[in-house]
């Protein structure tokens, strides 16, 4: 009796071993994903780009399978999921030490809009988010004369000319007018050195943000460095119609308490 006792005791200890092992593997099924950052570039009137990285660099989930990622586009409220857009941009991602960086094109916007998005990553029941939000550009103010710049109420006639930013944390490209005292540099900080599109643009302080993670990231993203003297609250409007880009100022204030108004232009190279 005593030896059957013993028997049913192991017999049940292996079973609960092995239904442990089972939920286990049942657990572990659906791998763990990497975090996500969004952000947007090219943002626009009646369009934007959404944009995603992940980064594995020092953070490698090993799982099995592959994992998908992809956005969640939302208008109204950031609350109503009604009128969700899902976008799937790819559903077999490896699982690889890496930075990935993915994105898409939203169109058909109403400007002065505010819209929520996010991208994310997912397999079976994991899935990382970052929920962000944009407000589409404005429309600009109209100024008749070109090449004719109010600098704080002054107007004069100016002679506009490309002006290459020295380095990294200056922009990549840059257009420059005005005579002593009065000499402004508008540089702007675009993805694969290319020319600002259309848009709203804001200030930034001193310098672009490069360090590390952002060295990518700020590219494109509707930003201006004027001088050492724009701010965040810094606007001004870029029109780009593939021969000419025109800068538009609209009671555009700096640092320094001057007021720009008027519009430059020169021709692409």
């Amino acid at each position: 009796m005593r030896k059957l006792i013993y028997f049913l005791f192991i017999l049940s200890f292996l079973n609960s071993c092995s239904s442990s092992d089972s939920d286990a593997s049942n657990e572990n099924e659906s791998a763990e994903v990497p975090p996500v950052r969004s952000y947007v570039t090219y943002i626009s009137q009646n369009s934007v780009t959404l944009n995603g990285v992940i980064d594995n660099t020092n953070n490698y989930y090993q799982g099995p399978g592959t994992y998908k990622v992809g956005f969640v586009f939302r208008a109204g409220n950031i609350d109503d999921s009604s009128n969700d857009q899902v976008i799937i941009v790819d559903e077999n991602v490896e699982y690889e030490p890496y930075k990935k960086y993915f994105s898409t094109n939203i169109s058909s916007l109403l400007p002065n809009t505010k819209y929520y998005y996010t991208c994310f990553t997912e397999n079976g029941n994991y899935e990382e988010n970052d929920w962000e939000e944009f407000t589409t550009s404005e429309i600009p103010c109209v100024q008749l004369q070109n090449n004719y710049v109010s600098i704080s109420g002054v107007w004069n006639t100016v002679y506009p000319e490309i002006n290459d930013p020295l380095c990294c944390d200056e922009g990549n490209f840059g257009i420059r007018f005005g005579t002593w005292p009065n000499i402004y540099e508008i540089n702007f900080n675009e993805l694969n050195n290319g020319f600002p599109n259309t848009g709203q643009y804001f200030g930034v302080d001193y310098r672009f943000d490069i360090t590390d993670y952002n060295k990518e990231v700020v590219k494109s993203s509707n930003q201006v460095l004027i001088d050492n003297i724009s701010t965040p609250a810094t606007e001004l409007f870029v029109n780009n119609d593939g021969v000419t880009l025109t800068i538009i100022f609209c009671n555009t204030t700096l640092r320094n308490g001057t007021v720009l108004n008027g519009k430059v232009s020169v021709l692409l190279p």
